[in-house]
This record gives structure tokens, sequence and C-alpha cells, in this order.
């Protein structure tokens, strides 16, 4: 029997000491009013975020062109998309796009209040600066990643799995399955993927479980939604990880 889904922020989830998260990403698509200037926001950003080192990021477009004698070339154009920053110790890092803010915490993985707390100065110094007039979209994205050992099943870790095809007598090394869910009755939707990556032999790693939980907003919100959005988001991001993955608080505490 299907069970109707609702959020509810008073329901808590336990802290995991050695959760599993690789990276954490807060995304806010906000398009500015003007046009940011690429050295003004340069002098900006090195200003105002001197603790982090800043490069440039370029936007590449491949573009295919047919001559009159019948052969084809290809062309690329370069186009500037903004500045991407990391910290000292390349555990956070922050790009600043022409349309977007994308703000990463990689692994360990601390706390939301502190993945909040790195990331809200950069989006309040894009909203000063971009001026943008609405929010088109918010996103929350967690991925983690586990070590499986030889031939351990991965029904070990998570409810389900995508099979192999049946009855051939063969299995498979690695797979990639994704499911884009709505939330019914909130503006929200959940893209679920899991994937196996096979091991190398050469590096000597093992096989690895991905689960990727992005979960986003689908219509525009204003600037006082913002923390309520994202507090839901958070909650839609942690049930479905506690109800995917199998005994998440003892396994990862």
């Amino acid at each position: 029997m299907i069970g109707h889904f609702s959020i509810n922020l008073d329901e808590k989830f336990e802290s995991l000491s050695n959760a599993p998260i690789v990276e954490a990403v807060i995304q806010f698509n906000a398009p500015p009013s003007q046009p940011f200037e690429q050295t003004k926001l340069k002098d900006l950003i090195e200003t105002r975020f001197a603790g982090f080192k800043t490069h440039g990021q370029m936007h590449v477009e491949a573009e295919f062109e047919r001559s009159a004698d019948g052969n084809v070339a290809m062309h690329h154009k370069y186009d500037w998309d903004g500045y991407r920053l990391h910290s000292e110790d390349g555990k956070y890092i922050c790009q600043w796009k022409r349309s977007a803010l994308v703000f990463s915490r990689l692994q360990p993985y601390e706390t939301w209040p502190k993945l909040l707390e790195g990331a809200m100065p950069f989006w309040t110094a894009y909203q000063e600066v971009g001026r943008p007039d609405i929010m088109e979209m918010i996103g929350v994205r967690f991925i983690s990643q586990i070590p499986l050992k030889e031939n351990e099943k991965l029904s070990k870790y998570v409810q389900k799995t995508h099979p192999p095809l049946i009855g051939l007598g063969l299995q498979a090394d690695s797979f990639f399955h994704q499911d884009t869910i709505p939330v019914k009755g909130y503006p929200y939707e959940v893209r679920l993927i899991r994937a196996v990556q096979p091991a190398a032999e050469k590096s000597g790693s093992r096989r690895v479980l991905i689960v990727d939980i992005d979960v986003s907003t689908t219509r525009a919100i204003t600037f006082d939604q913002l923390n309520k959005a994202l507090d839901e988001m958070r909650y839609i991001k942690n049930k479905v990880f506690f109800t995917y993955m199998k005994d998440a608080a003892e396994r990862f505490k």
C-alpha cells in the first residue's frame, strides 16, 4: 500500500558522524538583473572572500559547419562563465556563474548548519551585486559513496537495487539507474540516482555504491520563501536517505 507523503519539519533524523557523503551542494539559480562585469566581480570576490582562491571559468560550445566542398569542420566557442573559488583546504567550492551560484562542501561532511554558514555569505554577495528579481530554482544535492567488499551484496545497504537481465546467467559489474519523482502537493521534485562504479584492477580500488539525492524546486520562488524551501528540501533529502538506505543510523554513526 502506497502511503501519502507529507513534510514534517518536527521529525528528527539521526546525526551521522561517519556519513558517506562525498559532496553536499546548494544551488541558487537567479539570473542577475544586470550582467556581471568580469573585472569588477573578480575584484569584489577577491576582497570579500580573501580566504578563497579564485579561478576563471569558461563555457565551451562546439559547432559543426559543412563547407561547399562537403567537408565538415568543428568550431569551438568560448565564453566567460564566472569564477570558481575554493577554500585553502579544498573542502569548500563555490561556482559563481553568470546566472547561478553553486556552493559545495566536500568530504568529510560536517552538518547542515555548517553548510549554510558557508553558503549564505556567497549568496548574500551574489544577491547584492547581481540584484536578481526572482529565484528560478533552488537545489539541494547530497552524493554518497560506499566502498563495497568483494562479492558484497548491495541489498546489505539499500532497500532496492535494479536487477540485471534475468535468465542469462550473467551478472552486472556496474549499473546506473535514475528516477525523477515529483513530490505531490509540494513544489519540489527528487532526482534519485543509484549506481555502482566497478572496481579498477590497475589502481586496486573496490566497487563503489553511489547514492545521489537531488531535490529541487519546480517553480520560481521569492526571496522571502528561501529559508522555508531550504528547510523543506533538507527534510525531503533526509527522508529519502533514511528510507532508502538500510540501518543508516547504526551503520554510519
